[in-house]
């Protein structure tokens, strides 16, 4: 994802996307997305814990599929604010080589 990396490869682009992540918490769209959403989630909750008639084991991973992705849509924010506050824990985890300097390192070490 050399594009994410990129679009936080500097301390001031970092500082900018942790402010507008900030903001965007305090948005009245973000505060009605995440009321629905939240909905969802309990909807969803009790359904997988109380079972609903027909559910079959497939139906139920769907579900638990479909939380997991409401979940993961609230938490992006907090997830992208701790991150980019705390950068080296930000690195793309499907590019074994995240800086030319990792690479160097990476291959002198063999």
């Amino acid at each position: 994802m050399k594009e994410l990396n990129e679009l936080f490869d500097t301390k001031d682009r970092r500082d900018l996307a942790i402010a507008q992540f900030k903001n965007l918490k305090l948005d009245a769209g973000w505060g009605l997305l995440k009321t629905i959403v939240d909905a969802n989630i309990r909807v969803l909750e009790v359904q997988i814990l109380d079972g609903v008639d027909g559910d079959t084991k497939e139906t139920i991973d769907r579900k638990r599929d479909k939380l997991r992705a409401y979940k993961e849509v609230i938490g992006t924010p907090d997830y992208w604010i701790e991150n980019l506050q705390t950068p080296e824990r930000y690195k793309d985890d499907n590019d074994p080589y995240h800086t030319k300097e990792d690479l160097l390192d990476r291959t002198s070490n063999k």
